[in-house]
Protein backbone atom coordinates (compact mmCIF):
# COMPACT_ATOMS: atom_id res chain seq x y z
CA UNK A 1 0.00 0.00 0.00
CA UNK A 2 1.18 3.40 -1.14
CA UNK A 3 0.89 6.51 1.83
CA UNK A 4 2.74 9.87 1.79
CA UNK A 5 4.89 8.27 4.09
CA UNK A 6 5.96 5.60 1.92
CA UNK A 7 5.20 1.97 1.15
CA UNK A 8 3.80 -0.50 3.63
CA UNK A 9 3.85 -3.96 2.55
CA UNK A 10 0.82 -5.71 4.41
CA UNK A 11 -0.09 -9.59 5.18
CA UNK A 12 -3.51 -10.12 4.43
CA UNK A 13 -4.64 -13.56 5.55
CA UNK A 14 -5.79 -16.49 3.80
CA UNK A 15 -9.23 -17.79 4.83
CA UNK A 16 -10.69 -21.06 3.01
CA UNK A 17 -13.67 -19.81 2.17
CA UNK A 18 -14.70 -15.77 0.76
CA UNK A 19 -11.75 -12.96 0.94
CA UNK A 20 -10.96 -10.25 3.61
CA UNK A 21 -10.31 -7.32 2.61
CA UNK A 22 -8.99 -4.97 6.04
CA UNK A 23 -11.43 -1.69 6.04
CA UNK A 24 -8.29 0.48 5.72
CA UNK A 25 -7.96 -0.66 2.44
CA UNK A 26 -11.53 0.02 1.46
CA UNK A 27 -11.39 3.25 3.29
CA UNK A 28 -8.25 4.07 1.09
CA UNK A 29 -10.56 3.08 -2.42
CA UNK A 30 -13.23 5.78 -1.08
CA UNK A 31 -11.16 8.66 -0.76
CA UNK A 32 -9.16 7.70 -4.33
CA UNK A 33 -12.50 7.71 -5.65
CA UNK A 34 -13.39 11.12 -3.98
CA UNK A 35 -10.34 12.48 -5.28
CA UNK A 36 -10.87 11.42 -8.95
CA UNK A 37 -13.87 12.75 -8.84
CA UNK A 38 -13.07 15.97 -7.94
CA UNK A 39 -10.43 16.19 -10.97
CA UNK A 40 -12.98 15.22 -13.10
CA UNK A 41 -15.25 17.84 -11.58
CA UNK A 42 -12.45 20.53 -11.99
CA UNK A 43 -11.46 19.53 -15.90
CA UNK A 44 -15.23 19.47 -16.69
CA UNK A 45 -15.16 22.95 -15.62
CA UNK A 46 -12.34 23.72 -17.37
CA UNK A 47 -9.45 24.10 -15.13
CA UNK A 48 -6.05 23.30 -16.88
CA UNK A 49 -4.10 20.01 -15.70
CA UNK A 50 -0.84 22.05 -14.45
CA UNK A 51 -3.54 24.21 -12.44
CA UNK A 52 -5.22 21.01 -10.88
CA UNK A 53 -1.57 19.62 -10.13
CA UNK A 54 -1.07 22.90 -8.26
CA UNK A 55 -4.51 22.44 -6.31
CA UNK A 56 -3.62 18.97 -5.40
CA UNK A 57 -0.29 20.02 -4.14
CA UNK A 58 -2.34 22.75 -2.26
CA UNK A 59 -4.68 20.14 -0.62
CA UNK A 60 -1.57 18.33 0.51
CA UNK A 61 -1.04 16.14 -2.07
CA UNK A 62 2.05 15.73 -3.26
CA UNK A 63 2.28 12.56 -5.70
CA UNK A 64 -0.12 13.86 -8.75
CA UNK A 65 1.56 15.22 -11.72
CA UNK A 66 -0.37 16.66 -15.08
CA UNK A 67 0.16 13.51 -16.60
CA UNK A 68 -1.74 11.52 -14.20
CA UNK A 69 -4.36 14.17 -14.18
CA UNK A 70 -4.53 14.05 -17.74
CA UNK A 71 -4.75 9.73 -17.59
CA UNK A 72 -7.74 10.33 -14.65
CA UNK A 73 -9.33 12.75 -17.71
CA UNK A 74 -9.36 9.92 -20.45
CA UNK A 75 -12.53 8.38 -19.58
CA UNK A 76 -14.19 11.64 -19.74
CA UNK A 77 -13.58 12.17 -23.20
CA UNK A 78 -14.42 8.66 -23.90
CA UNK A 79 -17.55 8.99 -22.47
CA UNK A 80 -17.62 12.87 -24.31
CA UNK A 81 -17.07 11.52 -27.97
CA UNK A 82 -19.50 8.31 -27.43
CA UNK A 83 -22.12 10.83 -26.87
CA UNK A 84 -21.44 13.67 -29.65
CA UNK A 85 -20.67 10.37 -32.20
CA UNK A 86 -24.16 8.71 -31.07
CA UNK A 87 -26.95 8.52 -34.02
CA UNK A 88 -29.76 10.43 -33.42
CA UNK A 89 -32.46 8.47 -34.33
CA UNK A 90 -35.67 10.69 -34.06
CA UNK A 91 -36.35 14.58 -34.12
CA UNK A 92 -35.37 16.53 -30.77
CA UNK A 93 -37.58 19.76 -30.90
CA UNK A 94 -36.22 22.30 -28.83
CA UNK A 95 -37.15 26.18 -27.89
CA UNK A 96 -34.76 28.59 -27.43
CA UNK A 97 -35.59 31.91 -25.77
CA UNK A 98 -33.52 34.75 -25.26
CA UNK A 99 -34.59 37.51 -23.64
CA UNK A 100 -32.53 40.62 -21.72
CA UNK A 101 -33.86 42.18 -18.20
CA UNK A 102 -32.25 45.36 -16.95
CA UNK A 103 -32.43 47.75 -14.35
CA UNK A 104 -31.84 51.24 -14.61
CA UNK A 105 -31.04 54.19 -12.44
CA UNK A 106 -34.15 56.56 -12.11
CA UNK A 107 -35.13 59.57 -9.05
CA UNK A 108 -31.83 57.72 -7.47
CA UNK A 109 -33.63 54.70 -7.31
CA UNK A 110 -32.89 51.27 -9.38
CA UNK A 111 -36.00 50.12 -11.25
CA UNK A 112 -36.92 47.58 -14.06
CA UNK A 113 -36.59 48.88 -17.35
CA UNK A 114 -39.64 48.78 -19.07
Amino acid sequence: MDTRLGTIYLLVPKLRKGGYVPFFISERRRSEQALIAVVQEAFINGVSTRKIERLAKAMGIENISAGQVSEINKELTVQADSFRKRPLEEEYPFLWIDALYDKVRVDGKVVPWP
